[in-house]
């Protein structure tokens, strides 16, 4: 059975041959790839301390408070929040709602008198930016 040079340990490649005046350069590469894993494992233990004072951060209700797994409180939080959020765009929505039909008022106070919106909203004390 004929081995070919490719597959042997022993076999002369150009890797081998230049072993030695790329070792440095490897070992350079070795040591900055280990530096960065260093970074990235920091950055790593730093995330979970932050989810971990965001999770605690966010559980304002017993349930989340009593629950010890962090997984279930991180959960528990978020649903929390989820809620909250969905109760924000509620009242987002009801204000937009105000607004626009205090915006189709004042265009028919307007309309009625003959002048310019801006006017009527200068006398309800209302700043166009508003």
């Amino acid at each position: 059975m004929a081995e070919d040079n490719f597959s042997s340990p022993t076999a002369p490649t150009q890797h081998n041959m230049s072993s030695k005046t790329s070792s440095s350069g490897r070992d350079s590469q070795l040591d900055a790839l280990r530096a960065r894993q260093a970074a990235l494992d920091s950055t790593v233990a730093e995330l979970l301390s932050q989810r971990t004072s965001l999770v605690n951060s966010l559980s304002s209700t017993s349930a989340i408070h009593e629950s010890g797994d962090t997984n279930t409180r991180a959960k528990l939080a978020v649903d929390a929040a989820n809620i909250r959020i969905q109760d924000q765009i509620r009242q987002l929505q009801q204000y937009n709602d105000i607004k626009d039909i205090g915006t189709q008022l004042m265009g028919i106070i307007a309309e009625k008198r003959g002048c310019r919106i801006g006017e009527v909203q200068e006398e309800f004390g209302i700043n166009p930016d508003d």
